[in-house]
């Protein structure tokens, strides 16, 4: 399971070619056009989440820079630097951990050895992992050489915070975003890289391999070099399931059916029993999310009368927070209710207690009234296009508050059924700054959300008119009617009389 010197699986079938990296085919062919046509940039930003492919990518990309075979944008993997590149041993292939040197005393280092010409290799590549971490100083140190870097130097910068990069460095760079790698090409790889270290595991075992890696190759071989050394070269399903914490019960098929036939006792019941067989709480709750969305689907091919309670099933569990107790059935319970019943709504009033004992309005009695109709509406009211745009501000402040403020009552929701989530912005400086600065940020929230990539587009639209503003009331406005007064309706304001003539 490992390769010469101890390689991790991971690192033994790590991609030596573009042919062989997953999922990134918008990258891929661009470098390989902009190689084959000795276009080749002088630096390069890769953005995108982990395992993806980015430090992958730019080692392929230092390769090709330098291979003297080079054959459509392929490097050929036989000469000495394809060779010297692969083994670590090129001393023109700079890689610096931005995470750990990310000082302006690094970066000046860097920048004052990058005017030596390349030892072993026709180009030197600078590879600044984790970009994101260097100091101000350092970036302000990076711009001039980055900017107009000489003609034997290329630099790759990656990084999983695209946000956190200053525009100045952005622009001096061509961009590329790496997205998550589908199910189903991962499903392909591990099946290759199990067909070549001898491993026989069921497409179901890797299948749930490649769901619980969202989308990081890197950690789906992981899991299966893992899953290996612990059960042998022939795990079965049920073993793989086992090892990653998955929860296979029929118990989930019976909450799910609770929930559609809206039996609160049933869910209940069911909630507190796996609770009490000592599972996995937080692991059953997304089991049973999973299942409700399969009966949703099918329930809306069909356009049955389930899909509304399905969809709201989904969403309540789907809020479920079990960070504070995860072995307690408590917060799964309060979803099922809310999914069955609706969520809690504040008390009303009694009556007459608003009034005092001489029948006037009691001190105090419309503060909290007022404070009342200034609510944001239920959320039963809010479209699916709204609920959605409230969650994703919401998830995006828990993580970057400040990039979160320019999605607060700034855009609305255009599209979001397809693999892109079209947001329309009323304000350009809005658009701009979610599309330069916040855009992996909201795509990685929304496929959160959405439970599927989506790729963020923007545009911008007119605000619609707001609704007219009804008459205010209160208890002064009512003893005034009470004591006979009249509503005047507002028009236009009297025209001033001219000025007497005097004698």
């Amino acid at each position: 399971m490992r390769g010469p010197g101890g390689t991790v699986l991971y690192g033994k079938w790590r991609p030596r070619g573009f042919e062989e990296v997953v999922g990134q085919d918008h990258v891929v062919e661009t470098l390989r056009n902009a190689l084959a046509t000795d276009k080749v940039a002088h630096a390069y930003l890769f953005a995108g989440p982990r395992g993806t492919g980015k430090t992958t990518t730019a080692r392929i990309l230092a390769k090709a820079v330098n291979c003297p075979e080079l054959a459509q944008g392929e490097p050929c993997n036989d000469c000495g630097p394809c060779d010297a590149i692969d083994r670590g041993a090129a001393l023109d292939l700079i890689e610096m951990d931005a995470a750990s040197n990310r000082g302006i005393d690094d970066v000046r280092e860097l920048r004052d050895k990058i005017a030596f010409a390349p030892s072993d290799l026709d180009r030197k590549v600078y590879l600044l992992d984790e970009v994101h971490m260097l100091t101000t100083g350092a970036f302000n140190a990076l711009l001039k050489t980055l900017e107009e870097p000489p003609p034997h130097a290329i630099f790759i910068l990656a990084t999983t915070e695209l946000h956190e990069i200053p525009a100045t460095i952005t622009s001096r760079c061509q961009r590329f975003d790496f997205r998550r790698i589908p199910i189903e090409a991962m499903v392909e790889r591990l099946r290759f890289v199990a067909e070549q270290e001898e491993f026989s595991v069921p497409d179901e075992g890797l299948l749930a391999i490649a769901r619980e890696a969202r989308g990081a190759l890197r950690d789906a071989i992981t899991l299966l070099e893992q899953i290996a050394s612990m059960y042998g070269p022939s795990p079965s399903t049920d073993d793989v399931l086992e090892s990653l914490g998955l929860v296979r019960d029929e118990r989930t098929e019976k909450l799910a059916g609770a929930l559609a036939d809206r039996d609160l006792g049933a869910a209940l019941e069911i909630a507190r029993e796996v609770a009490g067989d000592g599972l996995d709480i937080a692991r059953f709750t997304r089991e049973t999310i999973d299942t409700l969305r399969e009966r949703l689907l099918v329930a809306a091919r069909d356009r049955t009368p389930e899909v509304g309670v399905l969809t709201t099933a989904v969403a309540e569990l789907a809020g479920a927070d079990f960070r504070r107790d995860p072995g307690s059935p408590v917060p799964l319970e309060v979803a099922c209710a809310a999914a069955v019943l609706g969520p809690a709504q504040p008390a009303a009033a009694p009556a007459g207690a608003a009034a005092g004992a001489n029948g006037q309005p009691a001190r105090g009695s419309q503060r909290p009234q007022r404070r009342q109709q200034g609510r944001r509406r239920d959320a039963r009211e809010e479209s699916r296009e709204e609920r959605f745009l409230r969650e994703l501000y919401e998830r995006c402040r828990m993580t970057q508050p400040a990039l979160a403020a320019w999605l607060n009552g700034s855009c609305e929701v255009l599209a979001m059924d397809g693999d892109e989530l079209k947001l329309g912005f009323y304000h350009p400086i809005h658009m701009q700054k979610i599309a330069n600065d916040g855009r992996t940020l909201v795509e990685q929230k929304a496929e959160e959300l959405l439970k599927r990539p989506v790729t963020l587009a923007v545009e911008r639209i007119e605000r619609s008119a707001p609704a007219s503003r009804p008459a205010r009331g209160g208890h002064l406005a009512a003893a005034a009617r009470e004591m006979g007064a009249k509503p005047v309706e507002s028009g236009p304001p009297p025209r001033p009389r001219p000025p007497e003539e005097e004698f």
